[in-house]
């Protein structure tokens, strides 16, 4: 066994389970046995019945997906497109927008959006303080690069709703998290 899912056992003993850590926590009602270590493909594992098919995970939970976050979010957001079909039920937040034509199929089935993009979604869709918690750790770390995030918010429209703030969030979270540039010494 892999993932375990609270259905499998069911919700008391799955409970049990992790409260007496013989497994840990791996999203929303998912469990790995201590002795698997953590890995992007089983996050994808474990978010893949979350996420209906024909979205594309993105935001925060995507970066959790891509092993960027630690914990995984408890609200999660997917794309898809415009009057896309939303199933009963769904236990993610659906929107349309430009990620619905970026994302690539992972383990499991699950649609991802690529990491620069999910940063983008996390900045216009997550709370302000989480969001910009894992997209300033991205930057400060190096994962993304000053024109990473640029680069991804070139597929939105200038003319799009909420355009002008994300590309502003965007140009201070790349001003304020990435290293300034070494400057030459002065002659003295």
């Amino acid at each position: 066994m892999i993932l375990l899912r609270a259905e499998d056992v069911g919700r008391p003993a799955f409970a049990r389970l992790a409260r007496q850590r013989i497994v840990a926590p791996h999203g929303p009602g998912a469990a790995r046995p201590r002795d698997v270590p953590d890995s992007p493909g089983l996050r994808a594992l474990a978010a893949a019945p979350r996420v209906p098919s024909h979205v594309v995970l993105t935001g925060i939970a995507a970066l959790w997906v891509h092993g960027w976050v630690d914990d995984a979010p408890v609200e999660w957001h997917a794309v898809g497109l415009r009057g896309l079909y939303r199933p009963p039920g769904t236990e993610v937040a659906l929107h349309s927008g430009a990620t619905a034509r970026l994302g690539v199929r992972v383990e499991g089935g699950l649609a991802l959006a690529p990491p620069a993009r999910a940063c983008l979604d996390a900045l216009r869709w997550e709370p302000p303080a989480e969001a910009l918690a894992a997209v300033c750790g991205a930057v400060a770390a190096g994962r993304i690069g000053r024109g990473g995030l640029a680069d991804a918010l070139a597929h939105d429209s200038a003319t799009g709703g909420g355009y002008a703030r994300l590309a502003s969030l965007v140009a201070a979270v790349v001003e304020v998290a990435a290293p300034a540039p070494a400057t030459a010494a002065s002659p003295r």
